[in-house]
């Protein structure tokens, strides 16, 4: 965020000198005003026309907010799950994802895999498509304040436009099979991409407990839009240490700090 310099003048003076102090405070103030502005910034203002959100520098999430006004609005993502409900009228997810040809993009922020049409999910009876997943290296979700080194956000839109996320975490462990068909070839420079007619399925990357967290929440990017209802399942999957490390080395650190729950309510499916 823009920094300011200011100058703070000292109005305390002695009784005994208060004559010839009022004077030389006066002249002082009057020289700072001539000489310094009294408040004056050290950076140029952020230009909208031309700006590009990033993770670290002059583009920072801090940022957002200024050039994408939803960004700062009160239902953001991510989150600390932390005190969840358990609410009996959640129902399981049900997803029936078809197996499609990899297409992975680097697009300069994340590793995107774009899925073909066709593939679904029932959220409590709601019906949305599966557009795309992409991957976070750490975890923008946290539970009880502990990352996860990596996480896999699923997107889907139904025919109102509103967005379903289904996010899965990454834990070290044994080498991931699913990601396996792919880590191996990872874009690692914007704009660059990675096709193959290899078959796959994006199902098994889902964890065999179905228990997930859910709350209404936004996109975790600009324009942080306030229309997606996250499902953050709640068992880790594992991955090994060089797949997890081969994310990370292209992804880094994409992940946008944590958002102030306002009032809202984190419920969960056992």
């Amino acid at each position: 965020m823009k920094k300011k310099f200011c100058v703070t003048v000292n109005f305390k003076t002695p009784m005994k000198n208060k004559l010839f102090s009022n004077v030389g405070l006066l002249l002082s103030i009057f020289s700072l005003l001539i000489f310094l502005p009294s408040c004056q910034d050290d950076e140029e203002e952020i230009d909208c026309n031309t700006y590009q959100w990033e993770y670290t520098g002059d583009e920072a999430p801090d940022t957002w907010p200024i050039c994408s006004a939803d960004c700062g609005g009160q239902s953001q993502s991510p989150v600390n799950i932390a005190g969840a409900v358990a609410d009996d009228n959640l129902q399981a997810l049900v997803p029936a994802y078809n197996p499609v040809p990899i297409d992975l993009i680097n697009n300069g922020h994340t590793i995107q895999f774009n899925y073909d049409e066709g593939s679904t999910i029932d959220v409590n009876g709601e019906e949305y498509e599966l557009l795309q997943f992409h991957f976070h290296a750490l975890s923008e979700h946290t539970v009880s304040d502990e990352y996860f080194p990596l996480e896999v956000h699923l997107v889907h839109q139904n025919a109102a436009g509103d967005l379903a996320v289904v996010g899965v975490f990454f834990e070290e462990g044994a080498e991931n099979a699913f990601l396996s068909n792919f880590t191996g070839n990872l874009p690692a420079s914007e704009n660059q991409n990675y096709t193959s007619e290899d078959m796959v399925n994006v199902a098994d990357v889902l964890p065999t407990n179905t228990g997930y967290y859910t709350y209404s929440g936004s996109l975790t990017t600009p324009p942080c839009s306030e229309i997606v209802t996250w499902l953050v399942m709640k068992s880790p999957v594992e991955a090994s240490s060089v797949q997890i490390e081969a994310m990370s080395d292209i992804l880094k650190d994409n992940f946008r700090p944590i958002q102030a729950l306002n009032g809202r309510q984190i419920t969960e499916f056992n």
